[in-house]
Formats: structure tokens, C-alpha cells, sequence
């Protein structure tokens, strides 16, 4: 079959998606299913072979996060409903001093995004802002705007978060997650202090208009908060984390294979984010034995959708790598010697493509890793580098929040902050969030060569 015929399909299978997601505005399960479908009967794969290729992408993507997901969601549902979260945020929001609040505030954003989406997690710490006590040099649309970025950061690049957590099983490197986690805070640094720093040049610049909402008062919360000591709800929300990235990362320095096997085993998202979840419960909900019940559920409702969506995923990019597509790109690849950290900025830009076309960031992950893995081999990238591509793929999906993106219209809402300001300065700085990341990718695959 032509090599051009073949590029040909992927060319309109990606423009199909595109459209189908942004313009008819079609659910992205139904077309990255019809995407799939079409691509590995019109590349002339049997029409049962490429049903059952499809299935079993699907299945191999479901037993890879399908169950981490669920877990994730978990832990974030008893965080917030236990009252968890808001104590962590209003604790650290007391503490700031008042020239940093910007910066204390985007802070707090970034803690409570790792369990908590981000779309909840403005909702329930917006009114926190709109209670504190007014600051000097800090508007309200200012500290609106520091929560808002804050939970974007880790809600794009910090697992379990399911956006990065479904690229990185798209793209095979579940059992990389560690140094997705690791690389992802390195970057959130440089992301918070240039994002902070962008707001108060907004806000000194008066792009920050201040909304009806008057800020009096003491730094109370109107969040209801659970009375339990700190480290209860600081526990659960740090142990997963620790636990993953040990379980990748501390192996590399150990001999011991039983070590090694207890470590993997702690470190395996499953088993940490259930005992995360677990720790949790003990420490934070014992009186509310009765709604775990109700709040896992819930749990299920929130990740039953984007479990759905990862699981296409993983078929469409099953049926690309069944395809002679993957080995006409790669003969591509390695005669025109495109150097191996091409990969990154040619992530980005397809996860900003869809990101801007469609307005999910956890969609444009998705689909984005999907359509990355079958040329994934093409590239000599070690361990550490393979996971730069999930943070690659992250900055896109960054790239840039405007009127299609639902969080969009939650900060509008909730944070009172005219949709004009959000164009000059929420989609700006979204932009800025992901060329930094990209930059900051660039840099770590060049000092990990």
C-alpha cells in the first residue's frame, strides 16, 4: 500500500477528530470509536481483525488505569467531602504574608488540584477568596486568577489526576509514573513563578478591573471544614505521590531484589492510591461510615467518562500501531534524521491543536497520546525522557483555555471575572503556562541526554 495513501488516512483521521469534536461538537468516545474503525478497514485490516484490535487496545489501556482512575477520583471525593481540602487551603492561605498572597493563593491551587478536579476544586475554594481579608496590592480577579492557574498546573501534568494518567497508559509508560510525577513538580516551579508573576503585572497594569464583590472581614472560610488536626488531611493528599515515585524511581539505586519487589509493589498505582484512600477514610471519615458508600459512587460517576474515553483511545491507537502507518512514519523518521527531541515540540503542538479546537485538556491528552504511540519507537528516548512526553503532551493541552473549555466559564462564574478580562488575561496566561512547560521539557531531555 503507498506510503502517501497511508499518511493520507492519518491526515484525515486527525482532521475528522478535530472537527467532529470542536465544530459538530460529537462526544469524543463515538469518534475516536468511528476514527478507529475507519482507519483500519481503509488501510485494508479485516473488518473482525480490526474490531477485535480495537477491543483488545481498549481492554489493555482499562487494565492499565481503569482501576487507578476510580481510586484517584475516590480519594479526591472523601478530600472534599470531609472538608479536608478547604482545611489545607485556608490553613495555608492564613499563613501567607500579604505582598504573596498571589503567589500563596496559586499555591494553594496546585495542593488541592492533585486530588481534587479543578473545575470542583475552584468552586469550592473560590469562596474561601471571596472571604478573605482584603490585601494590600492583591484584587480579588488577582487571587481568582492565582487559584484558577494553580489547579490547572497539577490537573494537566500531575498524576493521579486522570488526564496525565491516561496519556501515560496511551502511550505505555504506566509503569513510569513516578518519573511523571517527579518531572511534573520540577516544572510546576518555574510555571508558578512566572504565572504569578504575570498576574501582578496584570493587576499593576489594572487588566484586572475589581468585580462587585467587596472583600471584608477576617480570613474566614465559608467552606465548612473538617476539625481534625492537619497532618490528617495533609497524609492522604502526599502519600500517593510518595509512594508512586518510590516505587519508580528508588529502584534504580537498589540491589536488593526483595526490596526492590516491596518497593514496586507500594509504588504500583493501584495499590497506592487504595491505601491512600483507605488512610483517608480511617484518619478523616470514621463518623460518616455511612456515605463512603455514597461518595464512592459518585467517584464512579466522575470517572466513568473519562475511563470511557481513555479505553478509545487506547483502541484507535491500537489500530494505528496494526497499521502500516506506524512503520512508514518510522522509516520516515529515521531517513529524513529528525532528532529525538522533535518529539516534544510535535506533542505539543498536536495537544494544543485539539486543546484549542475542542476545549478539553483531558480529551486533547487522550487523544494525543494515542495518536504519539505508535511512533513512540522511533525515538531513542530513555526511561526519564519517555515520561517528558506525557509533560510535553500536558503543555499542550495547556495551550490555550478560551470559550470552549468548561473550567473557562467556572471561573467567569464563580470567580465574577468578566469574560473580556478572562480573554486578556486567564487565555494568556494558560498560553504561557504551556510554552513554559514545553521550554522546561526541552531543558530536562537535554541535561538527562
Amino acid at each position: 500500500m503507498p506510503a502517501a495513501y497511508l499518511l493520507s488516512i492519518l491526515g484525515i483521521a486527525i482532521v475528522f477528530i478535530i472537527i467532529a469534536c470542536s465544530v459538530w461538537k460529537w462526544h469524543p468516545l463515538i469518534v475516536l470509536l468511528i476514527a478507529a474503525l475507519a482507519t483500519g478497514l481503509l488501510t485494508g485490516i479485516p473488518a473482525k481483525k480490526t474490531v477485535d484490535t480495537m477491543l483488545s487496545g481498549a481492554g489493555l489501556v482499562f487494565a492499565g488505569i481503569g482501576f487507578i482512575i476510580v481510586l484517584g477520583s475516590f480519594l479526591g471525593e472523601v478530600l472534599e467531602r470531609t472538608g479536608a481540602a478547604g482545611q489545607l487551603a485556608n490553613q495555608l492561605v492564613r499563613r501567607a504574608p500579604g505582598k504573596r498572597m498571589p503567589l500563596y493563593t496559586h499555591a494553594m491551587g496546585l495542593l488541592v488540584g492533585i486530588p481534587v478536579f479543578c473545575d470542583a476544586g475552584f468552586i469550592l475554594l473560590s469562596r474561601l477568596i471571596q472571604s478573605m481579608a482584603q490585601v494590600q496590592g492583591s484584587s480579588l480577579p488577582a487571587l481568582q486568577l492565582s487559584l484558577g492557574t494553580g489547579l490547572y498546573g497539577t490537573h494537566i501534568l500531575i498524576p493521579p489526576t486522570p488526564g496525565p494518567m491516561a496519556a501515560a497508559g496511551n502511550l505505555g509508560l504506566g509503569n513510569q509514573l513516578g518519573w511523571v510525577i517527579l518531572w511534573g513538580l520540577v516544572l510546576l516551579l518555574p510555571i508558578s513563578l512566572i504565572t504569578t508573576w504575570l498576574i501582578r503585572k496584570m493587576d499593576g497594569a489594572n487588566l484586572l478591573a475589581q468585580t462587585n464583590t467587596t472583600l471584608t472581614g477576617t480570613a474566614t472560610t465559608a467552606i465548612q471544614e473538617n476539625n481534625s488536626a492537619l497532618w490528617k488531611a495533609f497524609i492522604p493528599l502526599v502519600l500517593p505521590l510518595l509512594l508512586i515515585a518510590a516505587g519508580s524511581i528508588l529502584p534504580l539505586f537498589i540491589a536488593n531484589k526483595s526490596a526492590i519487589n516491596f518497593l514496586e509493589l507500594l509504588g504500583h498505582p493501584v495499590i497506592a492510591l487504595g491505601s491512600s484512600a483507605l488512610v483517608a477514610l480511617l484518619l478523616l471519615a470514621r463518623p460518616d461510615k455511612k456515605q463512603w458508600g455514597n461518595w464512592f459512587g459518585q467517584a464512579l460517576l466522575q470517572s466513568g467518562p473519562i475511563i470511557l474515553i481513555t479505553t478509545a483511545g487506547g483502541a484507535f491507537g491500537a489500530v494505528l500501531k496494526a497499521t502500516p502507518i506506524q512503520e512508514v512514519l518510522g522509516n520516515f523518521l529515521q531517513s529524513a534524521s529528525i532528532p529525538d527531541w522533535a518529539v516534544y515540540p510535535f506533542a505539543f503542538i498536536l495537544a494544543a491543536i485539539l486543546k484549542t479546537a475542542q476545549g478539553s485538556s483531558t480529551a486533547a491528552l487522550i487523544i494525543s497520546s494515542a495518536l504519539l504511540f505508535p511512533i513512540m519507537g522511533s525515538f531513542a528516548l530513555n526511561t526519564a525522557q519517555q515520561a517528558l512526553v506525557v509533560l510535553a503532551i500536558g503543555a499542550g493541552a495547556m495551550t490555550v483555555s478560551h470559550a470552549n473549555d468548561s473550567y473557562f466559564w467556572v471561573i467567569h462564574q464563580y470567580g465574577q471575572i468578566p469574560v473580556n478580562q478572562l480573554y486578556r488575561t486567564y487565555t494568556l496566561l494558560t498560553a504561557a503556562m504551556g510554552f513554559t512547560t514545553l521550554l522546561g521539557v526541552l531543558l530536562l531531555y537535554f541535561l538527562t541526554g
